[in-house]
């Protein structure tokens, strides 16, 4: 370290005396090679840090995307029940609707299962700029749904919280008689 009481012009390099006890010019060029080594080592790991994030992420998606694939095939599967059952009342109209939905819940199920994060963002990207009105559209849809999905859960929950207590005394009972 530099003791600003040994240098006497600060335009000349400082001395110090070292652990030997001779004097020379002190290693100017230490502390920029330590703050290098330092932003070097900070680089790394920051670089680690971004992998091992991405790694988690990619593993979270991917569990997640299978989930939704699954998801989709039940939801093919009783649109396929709904079509057969629209044509045993001879109603071929909706059945026909039944069975296209059913197809297009097939087909994001095998997308799902083929595409990564990045293909599937841009594959969304790609139909949002050529069917912006429809995009926009499903995206309301997929939200009532999903609100109508999580308000009926809730609903559930709270029920089954209402059943399980058990009744005060003094208080209603809600079986039926």
């Amino acid at each position: 370290m530099v003791d600003p009481e040994k240098r006497v012009n600060p335009s000349l390099p400082a001395y110090d005396n070292g652990a030997d006890g001779g004097s020379g010019p002190t290693a100017s060029g230490s502390g920029s090679s330590q703050r290098d080594e330092l932003k070097q080592r900070g680089r790394e790991t920051a670089h680690e840090i971004k992998g091992a994030a991405r790694q988690q992420a990619e593993g979270l998606f991917s569990q997640q995307r299978d989930a939704a694939a699954e998801q989709a095939e039940k939801i093919s599967s009783a649109f396929r029940k709904m079509a057969d059952e629209f044509d045993d009342q001879e109603q071929p109209l909706f059945s026909g609707y039944a069975n296209d939905v059913a197809s297009c819940t097939d087909n994001l199920s095998h997308r799902l299962r083929e595409k990564d994060l990045g293909g599937l963002i841009e594959q969304a990207q790609d139909y949002s700029r050529r069917q912006p009105a429809l995009y926009f559209g499903g995206a309301i849809a997929a939200g009532f749904l999903l609100a109508r999905f999580l308000r009926s859960s809730n609903e559930r929950q709270a029920q089954q919280h209402y059943q399980q207590t058990p009744t005060q005394p003094g208080g209603y009972d809600t079986t039926p008689y």
